[in-house]
C-alpha cells in the first residue's frame, strides 16, 4: 500500500465506524512496539514514529477526559 492508499483506508474505517478508542489504540501500539525485533533495520525509527503517535493519542484521551 502508498501512503495514498493507506490515509484513504485509515478514513474509511473511521468512517464506517472501525476506529479503535484512543486507550485501546494506545494498547494495541503498545503491543506492536513490544513485538518490535529492534536488531532490523528502520526499527529504532519505527518505534520513535509509533510512540509519537501513541503520545498523540495519549494527549487526545487526556483532553477527551476534560471535558
Amino acid at each position: 500500500m502508498n501512503r495514498t492508499d493507506v490515509l484513504i483506508a485509515i478514513a474509511e474505517v473511521a468512517q464506517t465506524g472501525g476506529a479503535s478508542a484512543p486507550e485501546d489504540a494506545i494498547s494495541q501500539l503498545a503491543m506492536i512496539i513490544d513485538d518490535l525485533e529492534l536488531s532490523h533495520a528502520g526499527a529504532e525509527h519505527v518505534m520513535e514514529m509509533l510512540l509519537r503517535i501513541a503520545a498523540c493519542l495519549w494527549n487526545l484521551q487526556q483532553e477527551r477526559m476534560r471535558l
